[in-house]
Parts: structure tokens; sequence; C-alpha cells
């Protein structure tokens, strides 16, 4: 029951009983299933190793009553690693062999996607002749009236799912789902049923807060013995943390179909090479299946882990600072730069967003501090949401500097920030906080270049703005022009 040490995932939950439907599926799909593409097609389906050894992980029955251990299940792959094939098997065998009145869905963040394990099912039933004498098959559902089953596509934009009663549910690329409305009434919805299993195929996401990449955090705490809940399934192969992406091992590692020479390393290689600037994270997700911090990296693989130092602030050398103001959701942040020799040593002060909304009054006490501990020759401010406190500020003799966030100006500050930080020029001190919203920026293209922005993370990403602001102010040379407002100074390059 243990997997074979040149496919095994890196998560898994282990098997406790050796009772299983998996070997059933697995004859099911070599007596009714064909190879569809690739050098195989045309070929009956003979699943692999590491999928024979997944199948009956996932349909393991207790020995106490004989039910399915599994209530929830997710499977992590990276790409051309028969994700979809696999997921037909198991919903068209779950329409004839699975629970009476079976009502199997295919579900994705949208149709397109959730038609590809339902259009792999559809196929294999009209291919074989016993499967199509049983069917009736539709443009979005599969029905076997003597079975009482069906088989049915949802989307995300579904708006009628609290009346479903699925048995079984195949959610495919599980990172896109952006809330988690759909699978908790899927969930909710299969309460009644004798043996409900909902089941998430998925490559890695872009962001830890989703959906996916809880269950993913949860199936690791689950396999690894820190949480006792035997109902959850979880299987995810990925390669290691902070690896070279060119890496052999690594893409044995993450790619169980090399094993099993259903993949060639040469394919590897061709991703790697023919990805090109700022593409790194894409194979990481979609080859090494790991979770990166944003879909666009604008920081290359331990580039900033690189520039932690004990290097500290020098009270007797000047300081910039930026400032990150924000409105309710967003945090606020201030993030002061000191260039030392040849590094510039930056720290952050951080608010999180408070419901009562923020407080602006603890912001200013907090410049006014730093104004009386160190020599700060800017403090650098977007006037959008902090006119009004610099005006303050202004009269208790602070050096307020206008710095509006727009491309003309964000772009070349972001790309200084790059260089710096890629260059090993900067020394933080590993503060999680300031470091998640550093790493969780993402790259946003333009007419005229990148700048930084949120992509399609929820995370926070205040404190970075405001290190690139500082660092902008801190080490390049600027013009200033007096603005019309006392001690203001509207910088433009």
């Amino acid at each position: 029951m243990l997997p074979n040490k040149k496919w095994q995932p890196a998560y898994f939950t282990k098997r406790v009983d050796a009772q299983t439907d998996g070997d059933e599926l697995i004859a099911f799909a070599r007596d009714h299933f064909k190879v569809l593409k690739g050098f195989r097609a045309g070929e009956t389906l003979e699943f692999t190793s590491w999928q024979k050894w997944l199948l009956r992980s996932l349909f393991e029955r207790r020995a106490s009553d004989g039910k399915l251990r599994y209530r929830r299940a997710l499977i992590g792959l990276p790409r051309k690693n028969g994700k979809s094939l696999m997921g037909s098997a198991i919903a068209v065998y779950s329409m004839i062999a699975g629970e009476p009145g079976g009502e199997i869905y295919a579900v994705a963040s949208d149709k397109d996607q959730a038609r590809i394990i339902f259009g792999e099912a559809k196929q294999q039933i009209l291919n074989s002749p016993v499967l199509s004498a049983e069917a009736r098959v539709l443009r979005d559902a599969i029905e076997m009236p003597r079975f009482g089953s069906v088989f049915r596509v949802l989307s995300s934009d579904f708006r009628g799912q609290a009346g479903l009663n699925p048995s079984i549910v195949l959610f495919d690329e599980l990172w896109a789902q952006k809330t988690s409305d759909l699978f908790e009434q899927m969930v909710q919805g299969s309460g009644n049923r004798l043996e409900p299993l909902v089941i998430s195929i998925t490559t890695a996401g872009y962001d830890l807060a989703t959906l996916a990449g809880q269950m993913y955090q949860y199936g690791k705490s689950v396999s690894a013995g820190e949480v006792d809940d035997p109902s959850f399934g979880f299987w995810w192969w990925e390669a290691d943390a902070d690896c070279k992406i060119d890496d052999p091992k690594q893409w044995r590692k993450a790619n169980p179909n090399i094993a099993e020479d259903l993949m060639s390393e040469e394919d590897l290689q061709t991703a790697v090479r023919s990805s090109f600037e700022g593409s790194e994270m894409s194979v990481r997700r979609w080859r090494l299946n790991q979770w990166v911090r944003s879909q666009e990296s604008w920081l290359p693989v331990g580039a900033w882990e690189q520039c932690r130092s004990d290097l500290g602030l020098d009270p007797d050398l000047p300081v910039w600072v930026g400032i990150d103001m924000a409105l309710k959701h967003d945090s606020i942040a201030v993030v002061i730069a000191q260039p030392q020799d040849d590094r510039v040593v930056v720290r952050s002060k951080i608010w999180q967003p408070k419901d009562e909304g923020v407080d602006v009054l603890e912001v200013e006490t907090y410049l006014r501090e730093l104004h009386a501990t160190y020599t700060v020759k800017e403090f650098a401010f977007d006037p959008a949401y902090f006119m009004r406190s610099a005006e303050a500020l202004i009269d208790d003799g602070l050096p307020m500097v206008e710095y509006p966030q727009v491309g003309q100006r964000m772009i070349p500050a972001c790309g200084h920030a790059y260089e710096l930080i890629v260059k090993g020029k900067i020394a933080h001190d590993g503060s999680p906080t300031f470091t998640d919203q550093v790493l969780s920026a993402a790259q946003r293209m333009t007419d005229n270049g990148w700048r930084l922005s949120k992509g399609r993370s929820r995370r926070k990403i205040d404190a970075c703005i405001a290190m690139v602001m500082g660092l902008d102010r801190a080490t390049r040379k600027q013009t200033a022009i007096i603005d019309t407002a006392p001690m203001v100074l509207n910088i433009w390059k």
C-alpha cells in the first residue's frame, strides 16, 4: 500500500484499511476506455502504477463499517499527468457502480474548463458499444436511465446549486475558484448521501489565501498527522521549494508520468528553455506544481531571502521614508530606507485594517517619532489619501514630499527596486509580515513597462509599495519643484 519511491507524492494520506473499490474502477476502465490522445491513442486504457495506487487509495473502504473512508479529497498534479482521464473514469464508473440515483458533477470556475473532464467521459461513452447502449448523451449532461444516474457540467456562474444532491463531485482546477461558495454548496448538498465524495483535482495556484490554497495547507497538516481528519484525502506531487527549475531530479519528483515513460524529460527541457524573463513562476506552477505568490512574479525565487541581514539602522545617518496610506480594507505601511555603504537598510511599520477604519492619528504620531529620532530627509506620500495629514505634519516641521503613484513615476521606481534586490543591495530583517507583502506583489504590464500590483491575489502589498517609494527617494537623483503648499515638494523626474 506504500507508493514506489520513483513516483511517490511529496505529501499523501496513508492507507489504513486494505479494502478498496479502486481495483474495480481500474478494471472498468480497462474494459471500456481507450486512450484518446498521444502516442498510445487507440490502445486499451491501462492505468499506470502510480494512478492505480492513487485510485486504490482514493476509494479506500473502512474495515469498521465498509463505507468509503473519504468525504473530501485534494489531488495535486502538474500538467500532462492525466488528471482529466482519471476524472472521466471516476465519473463514468460512479454512474454505474456508485450509489443508486447518483448525481455526478464536473465543476470548474468556467464551463469550458468543466467540459474537459465531461468531454473526455462523453467521448469514451460514444466509443464504447456497451456504455453508449446504456447512456443518453446530451450537451451538458449524460444520463443512464437503468441506474437512475446523471453526470452534469457546472461552473461558478450556475445559480441553482441549492437544489442539487451530488453523490460524486469532480472539481477541476480548484485553484481558479475565486470563492468557496460553489464548493460549500456541493459539500452541503451531498449531506444526505450515503457515501458522498467531493474530489478536487488541480495544479498549484498563486494565492494560499484561496480555497485551494487553504485546502492544500490543511492537507499537509493532515498528512503530517498534525490534524486528525480521516475523512480528508490528500495526494500532492511537487518539486522541492526553491529548487532550480532546470533540475531533472525535480522534474521527476513533481511529474510521476516521467517514471512511467509517459512524459519525456525533453518535454520539460523544452518548457524551461522556452521560458522568457518573468515566466519562471509559470514553470514552477504548471510543471513543478509549486504554489507561487502571484501569477506574474516581480522577484526571482530567493532574491528577497538573500537580502536578509542583521544590519540595522544607524541613528547618525539620514533616512528616507515611504508612506502608503490606505482606505478601510488595505493595510497602512511606512518603510524607512537608509543607504549604508553599498547597501540600503529597509525597515517597515505596518498597520492592519480594522473594522472601525484606519487609525490616521496613530500613523501621524509614528511619523513624528521618526522625525524626532532620525534625520529624515523626506517623507514621500501619495497625496490621494494623505494630503490632510501631510498638511498637519508640515506645521510640525516634517519634510513631506508628494509622490503620486502614477505610471511615469512608479514604472522606473519599481524597476529600480527590482535591480537593487536581485543584486543583493537591500538589507532587511526578515519580518514575516513585511516579507509576505513584498513577495505578494505582482508585475502588471502597461504600454510603457511594468509596475507592481496585487494581480489576482487578495494579499496585501502596501509595504512593498512604500518600500519602492522610499528606495526611489533614497537612491535616485530627483529634480524637485516646490509646490504651492509650503514645505510640500512635488517631485517630478
